[in-house]
C-alpha cells in the first residue's frame, strides 16, 4: 500500500547506541534498501573512506524503519558500504546511533526519508525526487533527471497556464505517485534518452506536458521530431525552427538578453500551434506581454 500524504506518519520505536564492529557494518549494509533510498554515489564513498583513513571519523547516525514484516534500511547507506570495503583498517573504539522507526505505509518512507539531512543540510530536490519515484516499480527504468524535470514542468503548467494550485518545492515531487502522469514521465524519460540539452528547460517541458494533455499523440510525434532536429531539408517546419532556436538560446546566440523562463514556453507553444496549423515559420515568437498562447489540439 503507497497511502496519500495525508496519510503519511512515522514512530520511533527504538533507539539504541551499539559498538561499531565489522560484523555490524555488514549486517546493516546486507539490509533491504528501503525503496526511497538515493542512488549509490562513489564520490560520497570516497569522501567518507577520507575521513575513516585519517582518523576523522564521528558516531554514525543509522536508521530503520519496519513496515509491516519489513525491516528497511533508511539512512547510513554510504557509511556501512564504505566501512564495509576498509580491508583490515576497520576504526576501533567508535559507537553508533541506530533508530528504529514504525510506518504505516509507503509514503510514509518518503516522509521519513525528508528528515534526515533534509534540504538545508544535505537532502538535495534530486534526492527528494528520487526518494518518491523508488515507491513506483512503473518508474524503475525512468532516469531520475528525467523524472524529476517531468514533474516539475506539470508543476509549472498547472500552476502558471492552468491556475491550478500546483505544490511547490519538494511537495512537487509527490505527484510522482499520480499514475495519471506515469506515462508522461515514462515519455519524457524516452525523449531524454538522447542528446537533447535544448529541451532540458522546466518550462519547455510545461510546453510538452501541457501539448501532451490536448493531444498526446501528435504531441510524441511533434517532440520526437524536435528531438531529432527538426525534419530534414525543411529548414521552415515549426520542429526545425523551434529545435535550432531552443539550441541557440541555449548558447545565448542572437540573443541580445537572456530568456525568461516563460519566454521558452511561449516559443515551445508558437511552433507547436503553427505544426497544428500546418503552416511554416521562419522566426519564433516568444513575447508574453499579452498571456500565454492557448494551445491548439
Amino acid at each position: 500500500m503507497i497511502g496519500s500524504m495525508e496519510e503519511a506518519s512515522y514512530q520511533l520505536t527504538k533507539a539504541e547506541v551499539r559498538d561499531l564492529t565489522p560484523e555490524l557494518a555488514e549486517e546493516f549494509r546486507n539490509l533491504e534498501a528501503s525503496p526511497t533510498e538515493r542512488e549509490l554515489n562513489p564520490a560520497r564513498m570516497k569522501h567518507l573512506k577520507t575521513k575513516a583513513e585519517a582518523g576523522q571519523l564521528v558516531t554514525f547516525h543509522w536508521s530503520v524503519a519496519r513496515l509491516d514484516d519489513k525491516l528497511l534500511r533508511m539512512n547510513g547507506q554510504h557509511s556501512s558500504n564504505m566501512l564495509c570495503e576498509l580491508n583490515g583498517n576497520f576504526p576501533t573504539g567508535l559507537k553508533v546511533h541506530i533508530d528504529e522507526y514504525a510506518v504505516p505505509n509507503m509514503a510514509s518512507l518518503a516522509l521519513l526519508f525528508r528528515q534526515f539531512d533534509d534540504r538545508k543540510s544535505n537532502r538535495s530536490p534530486s534526492d527528494v525526487a528520487g526518494a518518491y519515484q523508488g515507491l513506483f516499480s512503473e518508474l524503475n527504468d525512468v532516469p531520475r533527471g528525467a523524472a524529476k524535470m517531468a514533474v516539475e514542468g506539470a508543476c509549472w503548467y498547472d500552476r502558471y497556464v492552468e491556475g491550478l494550485p500546483a505544490p511547490t518545492g519538494d511537495d512537487q515531487y509527490v505527484r510522482l505517485g499520480e499514475p495519471g502522469l506515469h506515462a508522461f514521465i515514462r515519455w519524457v524519460g524516452e525523449l531524454f534518452s538522447v542528446k537533447t540539452p535544448e529541451l532540458r528547460r522546466q518550462t519547455i517541458v510545461a510546453a510538452m506536458f501541457g501539448t501532451w494533455v490536448k493531444n498526446e499523440r501528435e504531441a510524441r510525434k511533434f517532440w520526437a521530431e524536435v528531438a531529432r532536429g527538426g525534419v530534414e531539408y525543411e529548414d521552415s517546419h515549426p520542429t526545425t525552427v523551434i529545435d535550432a532556436w531552443l539550441k541557440a538560446a541555449i548558447e545565448n546566440k542572437g540573443q541580445r538578453r537572456e530568456l525568461k523562463p516563460a519566454q521558452f514556453y511561449q516559443g515551445s507553444i508558437f511552433a507547436w500551434n503553427a505544426y497544428r496549423d500546418g503552416k511554416t515559420i521562419t522566426s519564433v515568437r516568444f513575447d508574453t506581454k499579452k498571456g500565454l498562447l492557448t494551445i491548439k489540439e
